[in-house]
Parts: C-alpha cells; sequence; structure tokens
C-alpha cells in the first residue's frame, strides 16, 4: 500500500481548519499521516488543532507565505505521495482512495471539485464551466489552471525533483508548478468532484490585482521553458491574449471597470482575431 502525506497549510485558519483536519482523517485509506503548517498565525488556529491530539503532526513557522508552508510540509513528509489540502476546504472520504485507484499511469492526479461558501455565480460542480483534461496537458493549462489545489495528489519524488513550489508566488504558485509537472508528464484525472472548493472574503483568489500581476509571471515563466519556447507563434500569442482576457474578466466583476478595459485592450492587441474580450469589454461598458 503507498504511504500518502496530507499536507495542509494554515495561516489564521481557525473558523475552518478543524473541519478540514477532520476530512482528512476521515478518508476510508486509512495509510497516511496528515502534516499542518501554521505559518504564523495570529488567531486561535494553533487551539483548533490541539483537540486532534497525536492524530496529526503539527508543525509552526514564522510567516513566509503558502507555497513556503506548503514545501516545509512537504521536507517533513513521509509518503510516496504527497496530497495538498487548503485549511478553508474539505475533502470527500473517497478522495485518496479514488485517486489511487488511477494513479499507476501519471505521477500527478487531480479531480473536479465542489464550489461552496460565496462562489457567487459559479456553479455548484466546477466542470461545468472548465474543462478537465487529462494527459499532455501543457498547452491546455498555459490557456486556463483548471486543476484545484486541494484535489492534487503528487509523487513526492517528482515535487521533490522540480523544487516544489516557487516562493515567488502567492496565488499562482500551484498553477506554476501544475505547469512545470505537466511539461514533461502526464497528468491524470478523477473526472468526478472529491473535494469541497470554500469561497470567502479572505481567500486569496479574491485580491484581483494580485492575481493578475501573478497570472502574467507564471505565463511568462512558463513560456520560457525548453518547451514553452519551442510553442510557434501563433500559439504563445493566443495564450497571450487568453491571459489578458481573464485578467479583464476577473477585474471587470471586481469592479475595476478602467483596468478590465485595458486588460481586455490587451488582449484583443495579443490576437485581434479573438472575439470574447471584444463581447467582455462591450458588456462592462455596458455595466451589464
Amino acid at each position: 500500500m503507498a504511504h500518502v502525506s496530507v499536507i495542509i497549510p494554515a495561516y489564521n485558519a481557525e473558523a475552518f481548519v478543524a473541519d478540514t483536519v477532520n476530512s482528512a482523517l476521515n478518508q476510508t485509506y486509512r495509510d497516511l499521516e496528515v502534516i499542518v503548517v501554521d505559518d504564523g498565525s495570529k488567531d486561535g488556529t494553533l487551539a483548533a488543532l490541539q483537540p486532534f491530539g497525536d492524530r496529526i503532526r503539527v508543525h509552526r513557522q514564522a510567516n513566509g507565505g503558502v507555497a513556503k508552508a506548503r514545501n516545509t510540509g512537504v521536507s517533513l513528509a513521509t509518503g510516496t505521495w504527497v496530497a495538498f489540502l487548503d485549511a478553508d476546504d474539505l475533502w470527500l472520504p473517497e478522495k485518496i482512495a479514488r485517486q489511487l485507484a488511477c494513479s499507476a499511469t501519471s505521477p500527478m492526479i487531480y479531480s473536479d471539485r465542489l464550489n461552496i461558501g460565496a462562489r457567487g455565480d459559479l456553479p455548484e460542480v466546477q466542470s461545468v464551466v472548465t474543462p478537465l483534461h487529462h494527459g499532455d496537458v501543457f498547452v491546455p493549462l498555459l490557456r486556463e489552471n483548471f486543476i484545484t489545489n486541494t484535489s492534487v495528489m503528487i509523487r513526492r519524488d517528482l515535487y521533490e525533483q522540480l523544487g516544489g513550489f516557487y516562493t515567488g508566488l502567492n496565488g499562482t504558485e500551484d498553477w506554476d508548478l501544475w505547469i512545470r509537472v505537466a511539461e514533461r508528464h502526464p497528468i491524470g484525472v478523477v473526472p468526478e468532484p472529491l473535494v469541497k472548493y470554500r469561497f470567502h472574503q479572505g481567500s486569496i483568489s479574491r485580491n484581483w490585482a494580485r492575481m493578475s500581476r501573478e497570472r502574467t509571471q507564471v505565463i511568462a515563466r512558463a513560456l520560457d521553458l525548453e518547451r514553452g519556447k519551442a510553442l510557434d507563434w501563433v500559439t504563445r500569442r493566443q495564450i497571450w491574449a487568453e491571459t489578458w482576457r481573464t485578467n479583464g474578466w476577473d477585474a471587470g466583476r471586481s469592479g475595476a471597470r478602467w483596468n478590465a478595459l485595458a486588460d481586455y485592450a490587451r488582449a484583443a492587441m495579443a490576437w485581434p482575431l479573438y472575439s470574447v474580450p471584444y463581447k467582455e469589454a462591450l458588456k462592462v461598458c455596458l455595466n451589464v
């Protein structure tokens, strides 16, 4: 049987972390360890973890961001596989078992997700709006990050070989790593929701300005990889157009109208034949 290490980074997570840990401990697959990295919390996170006793390992460090916290967790891990679980998300009981059942053909596996909390106009099941890809997903990943961090299980030796999460990012560091995996390896998927991804006001993903900056940084890093450099000119321009369009959409739904229009203009300049930025920019202008 494979030994699985569950890595939970936690920062000021007292409201959700106990439920999160329980969702890991209640897996039907039992050969796992749960490692919580308290990233310098200033609230009652540690107190919320105390009732679990020796059923989990808790490591405390000065606040350094989620990428560093996950890297620390993996450095403490003993499992053949590591699985990531954010401190405000939840796993369904069969999550690990379902992924291990199809782990023979890929060193990294993810799944569909359920959206919970303040999800706005997003559907309950993410794949309704975000197609799930598997196998060679390098180019699809450059167009869109369809992999939810909380759903990922990856071989620890591959994670270490790639150097883990890039600590220069704080919110898109997972996407950056998935791209580096996909450059050389097939990625597997379980096409059913195995995790619950929580939206709330404290979510990093709510910070549209930071996410826009980091999104462009991830794409620049990806296109500088060996396989990224080998992409044809058209594909590279289309990827940049999609990146700017996503930035525009993110800014627009956050009420940053002029930022959205500027990003849509960048998308149009990158690939003028791409019609979506024009349509979305019109909606911003009409405030619909």
